[in-house]
């Protein structure tokens, strides 16, 4: 009878951790982009959910700005919305990057899928 309780004891134990280890698992999100500098993926997504604007800032430096924006089907319009209102003219769309010009220079934003539910945006620096 102790061995029986033994066995179901450890079993529930075991069932107890992998439970636990799938479900911290899920709450971890991936690595950022290298140049996205200073900052966790946890206080990424918070920074995101406090902001009552679609996409936010998480990194600058002299090359890029770095923005975070939810994965829904309008995310090309927020970013041609940003870009547009300093003066680029949206050009066209080519896999993830937009391509915008304002007088004889070029701009191209790319993006690209960091999870499901985010897109991550760089914005070249002379934006």
């Amino acid at each position: 009878m102790k061995r029986k309780w033994l066995i179901i004891s450890a079993v529930f134990i075991s069932i107890l951790f992998v439970t636990i280890f799938i479900y911290l698992n899920q709450l971890r999100y991936p690595d950022l982009p290298a140049d996205v500098e200073s900052t966790t993926p946890r206080e990424v997504v918070q920074k995101l959910n406090e902001s009552n604007q679609k996409l936010v800032e998480i990194s600058k430096d002299n090359e890029a700005t770095w923005y975070i924006i939810e994965n829904k089907e309008d995310v090309n319009t927020h970013i041609q919305q940003l870009i547009s209102s300093k003066g680029w003219i949206f050009k066209e769309i080519d896999g993830n990057s937009l391509f915008f010009e304002k007088e004889d220079e070029k701009l191209i934003v790319s993006t690209q899928m960091w999870t499901s539910k985010y897109r991550l945006v760089k914005v070249p620096a002379h934006f």
